[in-house]
């Protein structure tokens, strides 16, 4: 009976003083010794200020390096290619979003330009051709231009056809007379030309989005590579913790490599 009232009274003490070890630093021995088996440190999981799961290790703190996927993903979103800046991981890429966000820009303002140029040609070709005023005009009193020889065809149509269609008032200010039909067709041509660069502009602001959208999903993958990077790194440091017995007391040292 006392033998087994001893027995047990040691692996309480074993398991106490195993206890104290891992939680008391004061308790733990380094030295240069390899044991087996090894266990990987634990990579957990917490919530980083973008409300996310980022890497930390078994002390509580990410590992240095450490890059917030959202944040890098914001920042594409506000700037193409700045996500990528962020990471620091693909700077070729980075280039490249950044490059084309200019093109995009360049060719936007390029269009809207060009589509005022346009626009100031037609006005001034019906003012010359078709003797218009264009003073307090329309976009919608500029395409009925281009279809009818003159106000008065127009509104006798708008009456029996479109009465939907507002009637242009019975003014000199409101009146224009082509001189020819090949004259009329070129006015068209012309303001189709202005829609056309005012149409292109529009697409550019939709690519403009594609590329904000296409450079965050880059960005944000690229900032999880980076971070899945740095745990494999910081697992190969493992730590094991084995008895030894000496002085007639029972004592916890942990001894840790760290591959290169």
């Amino acid at each position: 009976m006392q033998t087994r009232i001893v027995i047990l009274t040691g692996l309480f003490l074993l398991f106490g003083v195993s206890a104290s070890a891992e939680i008391s630093g004061n308790n733990i021995a380094v030295d240069g010794e390899f044991f087996s088996p090894q266990t990987p440190v634990t990579i957990a999981q917490a919530d980083d200020e973008w409300g996310t799961s980022s890497p930390v290790s078994d002390f509580g703190s990410r590992p240095e390096g450490y890059k917030s996927p959202s944040r890098a993903l914001l920042y594409s979103l506000l700037l193409p290619g700045l996500g990528e800046i962020y990471v620091g991981d693909s700077r070729s890429r980075a280039a490249m979003f950044i490059g084309t966000e200019v093109g995009i820009w360049s060719a936007f303002f390029t269009f809207r330009q060009m589509g005022n140029w346009r626009e100031d040609d037609y006005i001034e070709y019906a003012t010359a051709y078709a003797g218009v005023n264009p003073e307090n005009k329309d976009d919608h009193f500029w395409n009925m231009v281009g279809f009818y020889e003159n106000r008065d065809e127009y509104n006798k149509v708008s009456r029996v056809y479109t009465r939907e269609n507002p009637f242009f008032p019975e003014t000199p200010g409101w009146d224009w007379q082509w001189q020819s039909v090949a004259d009329r067709a070129k006015y068209r041509d012309i303001k189709n030309d202005s829609k056309s660069y005012f149409r292109n502009a529009d697409w550019m602001l939709a690519v403009a989005g594609l590329n904000r959208a296409v450079s965050a999903f880059f960005s944000w993958r690229a900032a999880k590579d980076h971070n899945r990077r740095l745990i494999d790194e910081f697992g190969n440091i493992r730590f094991d913790a084995v008895p030894d017995i000496y002085s007639g007391s029972i004592e916890f040292r942990v001894n840790y490599t760290k591959a290169f």
